[in-house]
């Protein structure tokens, strides 16, 4: 497989577009769909189907869709050396936002200050999309919350215990029975679909039988927030991200009848010798603001 290959097929699944891919590369359209058919001749595999007009990739093209990016990024990373004379790194980042508003953001800030030579991309998605964005190394590190990790590719180091709590306004009943009976407070407000918090306590819902009569969802831990500020609703939060308003007294700690797991926060690496250096920093780093 050739790096122009390489840069189109990973063009192509970026536009979803012979014509667009051709534009962006400087290439024409007729040898874009040269290379893609030659690529196909040589693996004997198709790697694209159209579907309702879309272009989609093929299931052989997602498995080896791992190892496109990791040519792709041997290459980018010869170049950066070559340019820098090695003296530039990239790393790049997946957090969810959990982590990013409770002590992620001070590590970055850490790292630019005192690590001029490493420039840092940062993604924010939830747990399992950061966690598959590792695994199809397109990101370098990820950082998930989780009942734990067991990949065989992985390395996972722990950096903390999180406590997950229901939590709700500082005027809502004490006991989650008693909230539940209130139209008010008897309305789960949460993150998206993904988030592992999410998943726990909606396992809970059905264990349990409860009676949830309305869901919201949005899209951010500060929106929720609000919401349960204005006396709205209750959630289920890492007790990190609502420890402020609780001990300011604006939010409080529902007592519940079910017991809640803790969950561990990790940092997720790939064992690769070209990035073990910038790992064990930012684990560094890392392990330095939970001290």
């Amino acid at each position: 497989m050739e790096m122009r290959q390489v840069k189109i097929i990973k063009t192509l699944l970026e536009t979803g577009s012979y014509t667009k891919t051709a534009e962006l590369l400087n290439y024409t359209q007729s040898n874009v769909t040269q290379q893609v058919q030659l690529l196909e001749k040589t693996l004997n595999q198709k790697l694209f189907d159209y579907n309702h007009k879309q272009l989609l990739p093929t299931p052989f093209l997602k498995d080896i869709l791992p190892m496109i990016n990791q040519i792709y990024d041997a290459s980018q990373r010869i170049k950066q050396v070559s340019e820098h004379n090695n003296l530039m790194r990239t790393i790049r980042i997946a957090a969810p936002e959990s982590l990013m508003l409770t002590g992620l953001s001070e590590v970055i800030k850490n790292i630019i200050n005192y690590y001029p030579h490493i420039d840092i991309n940062l993604q924010n998605n939830s747990c399992s999309m950061n966690h598959q964005k590792l695994l199809e190394d397109e990101v370098d590190i990820a950082f998930v919350l989780n009942d734990g990790v067991h990949h065989d590719k992985l390395n996972a180091t722990l950096i903390c215990e999180e406590n997950i709590v229901v939590v709700a306004h500082a005027e809502a009943p004490d006991h989650f029975d008693e909230l539940l009976k209130q139209k008010q407070y008897n309305h789960f407000v949460i993150n998206e679909k993904g988030s592992v918090y999410r998943n726990m306590f909606e396992q809970i819902v059905r264990d349990y039988q409860l009676d949830i009569h309305k869901t919201t969802e949005l899209w951010s831990i500060g929106v929720i927030k609000s919401l349960l500020l204005d006396n709205i609703g209750f959630s289920f939060l890492p007790y990190r991200t609502v420890k402020q308003e609780v001990e300011s007294q604006q939010l409080k700690v529902i007592e519940t009848a079910f017991s809640i797991k803790t969950l561990g926060s990790y940092i997720l690496t790939k064992p690769y010798p070209w990035n073990k250096d910038i790992n064990q920093l930012i684990i560094d780093e890392v392990n330095k603001t939970h001290d």
